[in-house]
């Protein structure tokens, strides 16, 4: 009897559990539902925000000109809003410009289908976003390296020797004494025996026993009464000269006849490239004779012109410097930005006080002398920072400071010890010098380094950001790297001068615009 009486009640209890399964199956399918959907609206709500600050940031490069602003905001907005454009409908985008012209908001809104939800009352979801980008008010201090480096590239070492002796053209309008440049009267074949009579326009350069003369045209190193045919200071090989990529020695002069006894294809002794022998080459009616120059304001001396206000070089990487800084100035806004600019080597000018008159600026730049002197980046920044907190400072301005160089600081201001004193003016006690590391190494902190990176701190405790580039091969890279970490910015490494630009574009970019909602 008892197990015939439990039975309906087992089968009672069976049909119950199939109804709470199924009823806990509905609502579990039904939040798994409605989970695809809730993705899908985050989904779509994450693409169009990034889409809206895309096209924000994009407007915002092209203000003031609000036509151009929309264009660029559109075309971003396209670009970004793929899984809006193909499941969402009544898509909007709008571009507006709030007072100030010089803010973009860009706003989106658009319905996204539902899959499961509509089973349970909501058909679409409603996805909207906007963001504000503004062009930056900037004050901007851009410091450039004119130490006597910068003119190094332009001119090849052919000489093992540690002192500053490179071979260069010289002047092409008489130095000292009155003599012509010298350049080949005839023609020069290629191959032929070692030993070669060449004639010359001119041969009393390479002959001339007056101190001062000598100097005048070869640098302070070559100050004596010994022609330059047989003078060897610092080490170097007597008479070298060079004809295109030919080295030759001065074996005799003959001056009535104005003609030279050399030796063809001399080895080229250089640091960079000992031992290397160069060849038998033609040369052509006319062709430059270079010597070799150093001491004094070696950079002065080398080039084919005297340095003015007008004709200044060729020195590279001095003159692609002096060129990528006027093309990062066009970068600006002169409606919202002003820049100030500031040269060093041994010691720091303040060379133009914040400005919107870039034109005035392009000239200051062109106005640079020669290069010359030791690397005083310390004292770079000092100025650079005395720049922005000078004449025309903006409270609301993001405050920048740029600072080139293509070498490691070797000259400070004052002792060794530093002291923020030495630092509060355009004028620099001293200068003072250290010995300069060797790259590729990271060194301990110099005198020098030590202040650099003490002066980095003060801009940066002054809210100024500072960007470094390096150019060239003779930058120890942590230097300048420690010098942006300190002061909130990034470093650019800077090969050759074919990279230059591409460097001052990117700190443009970077410094010009921001979200600011």
């Amino acid at each position: 009897m008892r197990k015939g009486l439990l039975r309906p009640f087992k089968k009672a209890e069976d049909g119950q559990a199939l109804v709470l399964f199924a009823l806990f199956l509905f609502i579990f399918l039904g939040f798994m539902a409605l989970s695809i959907d809730v993705g899908r609206y985050v989904w779509a709500r994450t693409q169009m925000q990034a889409a809206v600050d895309a096209a924000a940031l994009a407007g915002a490069q092209s203000m003031p000109s609000t036509a151009n602003a929309t264009a660029f905001a559109t075309t971003y907005w396209n670009d970004n809003n793929d899984f809006i454009e193909s499941n969402g409908t009544n898509v909007v985008f709008s571009v507006t410009y709030p007072p100030g012209n010089k803010t973009v908001r860009v706003q989106g809104d658009a319905d996204i289908s539902t899959w499961f939800a509509k089973f349970f009352g909501v058909p679409k979801w409603h996805v909207s976003a906007f963001g504000d980008a503004e062009s930056q008010v900037l004050d901007i201090a851009v410091v450039l390296d004119i130490s006597g480096s910068m003119c190094f590239t332009s001119y090849p070492e052919v000489e093992n020797t540690a002192s500053t002796i490179l071979m260069s053209p010289g002047r092409l309008t008489p130095p000292a004494g009155g003599f012509a440049f010298p350049r080949l009267a005839a023609a020069i074949p290629a191959g032929g025996v070692n030993s070669i009579t060449i004639q010359l326009n001119d041969v009393r350069i390479f002959n001339s026993t007056i101190a001062a003369t000598n100097s005048a045209n070869f640098g302070s190193s070559f100050n004596s009464t010994s022609t330059y045919r047989t003078q060897v200071p610092g080490g170097i090989r007597a008479g070298i000269i060079k004809i295109d990529a030919e080295l030759f020695q001065i074996t005799s002069i003959n001056a009535v006849a104005n003609t030279m006894v050399v030796t063809r294809a001399v080895a080229n002794q250089g640091l960079g490239t000992p031992g290397t022998p160069t060849t038998k080459d033609a040369h052509a009616f006319n062709a430059e004779i270079w010597a070799n120059r150093g001491g004094g304001t070696y950079c002065n001396n080398i080039s084919y012109n005297a340095a003015t206000t007008t004709v200044n070089g060729p020195h590279e990487p001095f003159d692609t410097m002096i060129a990528n800084a006027q093309y990062f100035v066009t970068l600006f806004n002169a409606a919202y930005d002003k820049v100030g600019l500031a040269s060093y080597s041994s010691q720091s000018t303040l060379i133009r006080g914040l400005t919107s008159n870039f034109s005035t600026l392009n000239a200051d730049m062109n106005a640079i002398l020669y290069p010359q002197g030791g690397t005083n980046i310390a004292h770079g920044i000092a100025v650079g920072r005395q720049i922005l907190d000078g004449t025309g400072k903006r409270a609301n301005a993001v405050r920048v400071l740029v600072v080139l160089s293509d070498g490691v600081p070797n000259q400070r201001c004052g002792s060794s010890a530093y002291s923020s004193v030495n630092y509060n003016s355009t004028s620099c006690s001293g200068p003072n010098s250290d010995t300069s590391p060797n790259p590729p190494s990271c060194p301990a902190d110099t005198p020098s380094i030590a202040h650099m990176k003490q002066e980095a701190t003060r801009a940066a405790a002054g809210q100024i950001t500072i960007y470094t580039i390096g150019l060239g091969s003779g930058v120890i890279p942590c230097i300048l790297q420690s010098v942006a970490t300190i002061g909130g910015g990034t470093y650019y490494a800077v090969p050759t001068t074919a990279d230059l630009a591409a460097a001052f574009t990117a700190i443009a970019a970077k410094t010009h615009i921001a979200l600011v909602k």
